[in-house]
């Protein structure tokens, strides 16, 4: 899994997710703001945008972790009740 770099523009209140482009992508919307972009070559996602990220994600974080572990078929950190997940 590659690396991801994170930033989150406080005035537009909007998170970005993104890790290196290597090809063209193309994107879709998904529910409550979010954009995710895949590359075309091998729908590998590329990056994920979160509008209005704390008035609508702050007290769902658990759900916008899963919607992320979902994209990236990786297994979820945030076990039952929104904790995370102990590393053993």
């Amino acid at each position: 899994m590659s690396d991801f770099d994170v930033a989150y523009d406080k005035n537009a209140d909007v998170l970005y997710i993104s890790t290196q482009l290597t090809g063209p992508s193309y994107t879709s919307e998904g529910e409550n703001g979010i954009v995710w972009s895949h590359q075309i070559a091998d729908g590998r996602l590329v990056s994920m945008t979160v509008l209005d990220f704390n008035a609508h994600w702050q007290n769902r974080l658990a759900h916008l972790t899963e919607q992320l572990t979902e994209q990236l078929h990786a297994p979820s950190p945030v076990g039952p009740m929104g904790r995370a997940r102990s590393a053993n």
